[in-house]
């Protein structure tokens, strides 16, 4: 158990990506990866105001440059990343330091569901970065859980990689972007997917990917910094995603689908799912792919969202929708998580009692990824 006295789930953290994974891609493949890889970097550098990339804290000891190959097939990492990102005996030593017990890992999302919007390169490359991934939790299979990262610009691909990754790998779900491109996540053409993760008891795990390279943009065309951008792609994002697997029909036609909202905070759901049963009360017709209001296919007890420790809204979300939804989650290593604090600042909240936090550590958590609550871990 935790070293705070709580069993500890984290349901999203980053990285998993040992170094050098890049450099895996068939030989065919090698001057799209490059080519790819120039995308991120040229992609990334005309962002306003840039925040570090992955791995790396803002703080005045981590430098916030990346630093590339001179054959740009890697990101060589900066003095300033978390060596836990890519070595999987350093981040037991974080988990340990931080108080969790299992993490479930996140992959990049640099838009490799529709990298450079070629098919054949967005399925090698998704291969290629769920094998190295899981080369990485094998370190500690127990401890260390892994999502896939699929190419979604391919439907059947995408069904086929997710099949392959939980029975060759035993990857506990899929993480999915806001939207793909110009279609909505409840185009039919994604059934596919959705109905072999719900035939396989695996998590979808909606999380950002709005400002990815190559993605369609949605609301964020409108803004020109990285405070902007940042803080309406993720709530926004999920905003779309939840309206597409309710309004949309996703939930009504795979019920027993388990769908999760992440990194985008708790305190837009219930005055989303309150807006939108608000408008399928006025006028019904125009949702034909659901016969009852939206709210209740999120009520399901097959959904959830994330959120972060200090969130005020906290007690409200669980009061008035479910204590059974919100699930804790460390965002490391982000530029703005709150590494090591995050349970700590968690457990010394004096507005949620025992109940309350031991759902959001570990029990809804468990639920959702369908992993048992930890026993004592070191």
């Amino acid at each position: 158990m935790g070293r705070y006295g709580y069993a500890v789930i984290d349901a999203d953290g980053h990285g998993g990506e040992p170094v050098g994974w890049r450099r895996r891609i068939p030989d065919r493949f090698r001057s799209r990866m490059a080519a790819y890889v120039r995308d991120i970097k040229d992609h990334y550098a005309r962002a306003a105001g840039a925040v570090p990339g992955g791995g790396m804290q803002v703080n005045e000891r981590n430098p916030q440059e990346i630093v590339w190959d001179d054959d740009e097939f890697e990101v060589t990492p900066p003095a300033g990343m978390r060596p836990g990102m890519y070595d999987p005996a350093e981040r037991l030593v974080d988990m340990d330091l931080e108080g969790i017990d299992v993490a479930v890992l996140f992959p990049p999302g640099s838009g490799e569901e529709f990298a450079l919007h070629d098919r054949e390169f967005s399925i090698a490359l998704c291969r290629t970065l769920n094998d190295a991934r899981a080369e990485y939790a094998a370190h500690d299979p127990a401890r260390l859980k892994v999502v896939a990262k699929l190419p979604m610009i391919d439907p059947d691909a995408a069904a086929e990689e997710l099949e392959r990754c939980v029975d060759e790998h035993g990857f506990v779900g899929m993480v999915c972007a806001q939207h793909i491109l110009d279609r909505n996540l409840d185009h039919p053409s994604f059934d596919v997917v959705w109905r072999t993760a719900e035939r396989l008891g695996v998590a979808v795990c909606v999380h950002g990917g709005g400002q990815a390279p190559g993605q369609v943009p949605f609301v964020i065309e409108r803004l020109d910094s990285i405070l902007t951008v940042h803080a309406f792609t993720h709530p926004v994002g999920a905003m779309l995603a939840l309206t597409s697997f309710t309004v949309g029909g996703v939930l009504h036609r795979f019920p027993n689908l388990r769908v999760g909202f992440l990194e985008a905070g708790t305190g837009w759901l219930p005055f989303w799912l309150e807006r939108l049963d608000e408008h399928w009360e006025h006028v019904p017709e125009l949702a034909p792919a659901i016969d009852r209001a939206p709210s209740t296919y999120f009520h399901s007890g097959n959904c959830v969202v994330s959120c972060e420790p200090g969130e005020s809204m906290l007690p409200f979300v669980m009061s008035t929708i479910s204590p059974d939804v919100i699930c804790y989650a460390s965002d490391y290593c982000h530029w703005d998580c709150a590494f090591p604090d995050t349970v700590r600042l968690l457990v010394e909240r004096d507005d949620l009692d025992d109940a309350q936090k031991t759902s959001i550590l570990s029990g809804n958590a468990a639920r959702f990824y369908g992993i048992p609550v930890p026993a004592a871990v070191g």
